[in-house]
């Protein structure tokens, strides 16, 4: 014999996720952003370095 109750109101957990789920993917964009920005930084000193070397000749 089985014995039910009746399932009252369950908390609302919806906002807090999608405030976590937004901060974890901001947090995400920005470590991509400040792995380009150093790519970027890298390839255009060097690019840079090439062509004022091949000025210099």
């Amino acid at each position: 014999m089985r014995h039910h109750r009746p399932i009252g109101r369950v908390e609302d957990y919806t906002v807090p996720f999608l405030v976590s789920a937004g901060f974890t993917l901001f947090a995400g964009l920005m470590i991509v952003a400040a792995h380009w920005g150093w790519l970027g930084v890298a390839l255009v000193a060097g690019g840079l370095d090439r062509l004022i070397a091949r000025l210099g000749r």
